[in-house]
């Protein structure tokens, strides 16, 4: 699996896991200790791991906000687009499977 799908993928997982619907702001607030956790983990900055999902997917999500819109309305509604731009993304059937996987379930 590729660096940047690997990445954006704990990355979700992470704001998955400590996503509270109630409260103002909380995917944005998530998002932020989870990229520290794993930046932390991996030995890297935090830029490293926010580029996965800035940068690493223009332009389908050029900024943070609309990286936070796309999964507040993944994490809401159930919305398959962040899914569909991760598949645009991906470098390989490795990838492809792993995006299918992680969205496949439900925690």
């Amino acid at each position: 699996m590729s660096q940047k799908i690997e990445d954006v993928l704990r990355v979700l997982a992470g704001i998955r896991g400590g996503y509270q619907p109630d409260k103002p702001g909380a995917i944005r607030r998530v998002r932020i200790q989870v990229v520290h956790q794993i930046a932390k983990q991996r030995g890297v900055e935090c830029q490293t791991i926010s580029d996965a999902y800035i940068r690493r997917l223009a332009p389908d999500i050029e900024r943070t906000p609309a990286f936070d819109r796309l999964v507040e309305e993944w994490l809401a509604s159930g919305s398959k687009m962040l899914q569909q731009i991760l598949q645009n993304h991906a470098s390989d059937r490795s990838d492809l499977v792993r995006i299918s996987e992680f969205f496949s379930t439900t925690a």
